[in-house]
């Protein structure tokens, strides 16, 4: 049996019910997928590799729906809603079209789509969201049984990553902390459980300043960001803890290098792909160092000596990607491949897409045929311990008080890699997988991974 049917025993179902379930008809059961409409960059002109296409990042779920096969005789459609990652206002517009316009069974979402938008969904349209990046309390809360997700929930982040500075000694117990962090909801969450636990651990905050990152443009975010490095300065930090996205740093990462602010900054992972394969490639060189709190993980080793093999998890996640992709992906090589020195480095499985993918169809199926999101639900919420892949060690589980999948964590570092950057003897580039900037994990005190601290 494959490994995406591998976490339930599937019984017989039972007789189809005449109340009428969003997105389940007789022979089909559709499923939104949010992607970004990298076709609408594109014709505004933005340069991307020919393979970052809007149809490729549908291919991913619907490629992985076809690989399980139909559920109790219906075939699952995967129909898309885009959102247009460089204008704010278009997250709504995704959420009317992923809910009113299509009336699904349930929304998914691997990563990139704004916190602040999901409660459009799972509240304020009543419709089920997996979606594959971190939630937090308030928002679980008012979304009920609606929400589910593989990140971390703010709090549980919070109280980890204090957990972790305090015991390993990341940071010194006599640092003046500042807290860089943003008024995007889930953002402002985790920027507020982490001032709390930190303060809790007798750890000195002496600043938390919030970005604005829901406005549309980036250059004034980046302003807003390389401004707040006087702000942390004037109030005597030497400790930066940031956790806004990429595309909000990069300001402050110029402004901080110009100022010889001298900052030690660690990143926390509260935001959409901070610490992962694709925000590395898309890190600037000025976070090489950097360590980052995150659950999520790439192929790099600690040793820097070679490239992790896959689990068996991941081994069938990428022949089956391999397979309805029509590629041979490498390990490492965030989507759109990767040109250097005449070699093409071919994209990676999706692994979030993937994982959720496991999760979520077992859990259709097991519900039988006579098939609601609560029974579905409730399914989710017994797997107690599954596979993962690059993250949380490659294992996850729910719970009843426990809507997120992610149950450890660890630190990473940036290295910096691109396409001048040599192969070394073990067959990595600076220690990363492939010729682009990588996350690389650290041991701490000789481990790697580390539970989450939950309460």
């Amino acid at each position: 049996m494959a490994v995406l049917a591998m976490a339930f025993a599937i019984p017989s179902g039972a007789a189809v019910s005449s109340k009428k379930v969003p997105g389940v008809t007789d022979k089909q059961i559709t499923i939104v997928a949010l992607v970004a409409d990298l076709d609408g960059l594109r014709s505004q002109g933005i340069a991307l590799p020919e393979k970052l296409t809007t149809d490729n990042l549908l291919l991913r779920w619907q490629g992985y729906a076809d690989a399980y096969g139909k559920i109790n005789g219906r075939r699952v459609v995967i129909e898309p809603a885009v959102w247009n990652p460089i204008d704010a206002t278009t997250f709504d517009e995704a959420c009317t079209q992923a809910t009113l316009d299509n009336e699904p069974f349930v929304v998914v979402n691997g990563n990139g789509y704004r916190q602040s938008a999901v409660g459009c969904i799972t509240v304020d349209n009543d419709t089920p969201f997996f979606f594959g990046e971190s939630i937090y309390p308030e928002l679980t809360e008012a979304s009920g049984n609606n929400l589910v997700s593989l990140g971390l929930s703010a709090d549980v982040n919070a109280a980890t990553t204090a957990a972790i500075a305090k015991q390993a000694e990341l940071i010194d117990p006599a640092a003046k902390i500042a807290i860089l962090s943003s008024n995007e909801p889930g953002i402002k969450a985790a920027g507020d459980a982490l001032e709390a636990e930190l303060t809790s651990s007798d750890f000195d905050v002496v600043e938390v300043v919030e970005v604005n990152t829901l406005q549309a443009d980036s250059t004034a975010i980046n302003r807003e960001s390389a401004a707040a490095v006087e702000t942390l300065r004037a109030a005597g930090a030497d400790t930066v803890m940031l956790l806004i996205p990429f595309t909000a740093s990069v300001g402050f990462y110029e402004e901080a290098a110009r100022s010889n602010a001298g900052f030690d900054v660690f990143i926390v992972d509260a935001a959409s792909s901070l610490c992962t394969q694709f925000g590395a490639s898309r890190t600037p060189a000025a976070v090489a160092g950097v360590p980052c709190i995150t659950t999520w993980d790439g192929r790099a080793v600690p040793t820097a000596d070679g490239v992790e093999e896959d689990s068996e998890f991941e081994a069938e996640c990428r022949e089956q990607f391999d397979e309805f992709s029509e590629q041979q992906s490498q390990p490492g090589v965030p989507a759109g491949d990767i040109e250097a020195g005449g070699v093409t480095y071919t994209e990676d499985f999706p692994p979030a897409e993937c994982t959720i993918m496991s999760l979520l169809l077992p859990a259709i199926e097991k519900a039988g045929k006579n098939v609601t999101w609560d029974k579905v639900y409730k399914n989710l919420l017994k797997v107690k311990k599954g596979t993962a892949a690059y993250m949380s060690n490659g294992e996850g589980g729910f719970g009843k008080t426990k809507p997120f999948y992610a149950n450890q964590v660890h630190v990473v570092t940036l290295k910096i890699a691109n396409k001048d950057t040599p192969q070394d003897a073990n067959g990595t580039f600076n220690g990363c997988p492939a010729p682009v900037n990588c996350w690389v994990p650290t041991l701490v005190d000789g481990e790697e991974w580390f539970p989450v601290v939950t309460k």
